[in-house]
């Protein structure tokens, strides 16, 4: 059981971040959120999505019937101003803490702020998340969103915000704030995208307090790179050619070099027909040389059939791998007969050599046989004196 001094740690942190909501411009504040596969995301921090976020079950802290109050933000601020009486029911167990309060609310209530900043420089990635492709890899979730944004949080920590659009509001409603640390990582990430959907976000545009973020293309070329290696661990699709029909846009409102750009459309434009990587040696402008560098990285991973001219390379390196190989075989023969020759040089040495020690031998025996043959014929000498 969670002790009182414990409780009251958390009810600061709640205060804290239900203060943040209330006196910053972030309120109601509408987000406008532009995606690489065409979509548009909209969505408004609105004060009943705040309790939920924050990791409180507001229905089950209406039947407790402690809290007076209707609306779920009024309710979250009547728990934290009578926080003391909440904490004496739990203790008498009237109530169940786990049933009102989320296992995981000390890390929705730290990701609060990002989540509720969403700046761009924040956001990873955004993941589109269909159920029928949730069924074909065995993998699907509860969390009953259309779409995740995930933001890069403290310590590497990934913080997803799920986003449902209910029947009757133009907006998506922040349904969730879902966060993994680097041992939940995987599984969440697996969870949440394996042969999913997911897109660069371009822009930001927030209507109220009129700011509008975006990714600059040199930024969007590193993300664009993460994106690819992460589609590529968890077999993600990953969607951006609108993100450069987005781009075109803008270089042609912003290039006084109409010809300039032209030119590079048209080069765009046939290497998309035909499959091709664009020719990045061409005299393109910085922002032109980015966005034709983010396709070949693209087409690069996307590409599945060889062109005719990389069919033809590997015949040709089919023929000299044949040439080399034929020329081994030439080589390891070569070295075969040398060996043999070898082998007859030692064997006719080792016979020579036992021809000389045979001859020694001989040579050794008869001087031998004569320096006895000499004793003998002294001894015989002495004996007839």
């Amino acid at each position: 059981m969670i002790s009182k001094y414990e409780f009251g740690q958390l009810i600061e942190k709640l205060e804290n971040a239900v203060n943040l909501y209330k006196t910053t411009n972030y309120r109601f504040n509408e987000n406008k959120i532009f995606l690489s596969n065409n979509h548009t995301l909209e969505f408004i921090f609105k004060p009943q999505n705040i309790p939920h976020l924050l990791g409180i079950d507001i229905v089950a802290l209406r039947n407790t019937n402690f809290i007076k109050s209707i609306k779920p933000l009024d309710m979250l601020e009547e728990l934290i101003e009578r926080y003391d009486g909440f904490y004496k029911k739990i203790e008498d167990g009237e109530i169940s803490y786990y049933s009102v309060f989320s296992p995981y609310i000390e890390g929705k209530i730290e990701s609060f702020e990002t989540v509720l900043k969403c700046n761009i420089q924040d956001i990873f990635f955004a993941s589109e998340y269909s159920l029928p492709r949730a069924y074909l890899n065995g993998e699907k979730n509860n969390y009953g969103c259309q779409y995740y944004i995930a933001f890069k949080g403290k310590d590497d920590k990934l913080i997803f915000l799920g986003l449902k659009k209910p029947e009757s509001d133009y907006y998506y409603s922040p349904a969730s704030i879902i966060c993994a640390t680097e041992t939940s990582r995987d599984d969440l990430l697996r969870t949440l995208i394996e042969n999913q959907r997911i897109m660069l976000v371009n822009c930001i545009n927030r209507k109220n307090i009129d700011t509008f973020n975006y990714l600059k293309n040199s930024d969007k070329l590193n993300a664009l790179q993460e994106l690819i290696n992460l589609s590529n661990k968890y077999d993600s699709h990953l969607i951006v050619y609108s993100d450069f029909l987005h781009t075109l846009k803008k270089l042609l409102a912003s290039y006084s070099k109409a010809d300039d750009v032209e030119n590079f459309i048209l080069q765009l434009t046939l290497a998309i027909a035909d499959g091709n990587r664009v020719d990045v040696s061409s005299s393109f402008n910085e922002s032109s040389y980015e966005l034709a560098q983010s396709y070949n990285i693209l087409i690069q991973k996307s590409k599945r059939v060889n062109t005719k001219e990389e069919l033809k390379e590997l015949k040709n390196l089919r023929q000299e791998l044949l040439i080399l190989q034929q020329q081994i075989v030439v080589q390891q023969q070569q070295i075969s007969d040398k060996d043999k020759l070898i082998a007859e040089q030692q064997s006719m040495i080792d016979r020579q050599q036992q021809q000389i020690t045979t001859q020694q031998e001989s040579i050794y025996s008869l001087t031998s046989f004569k320096d006895d043959a000499f004793q003998l014929f002294k001894k015989h000498q002495q004996l007839t004196k």
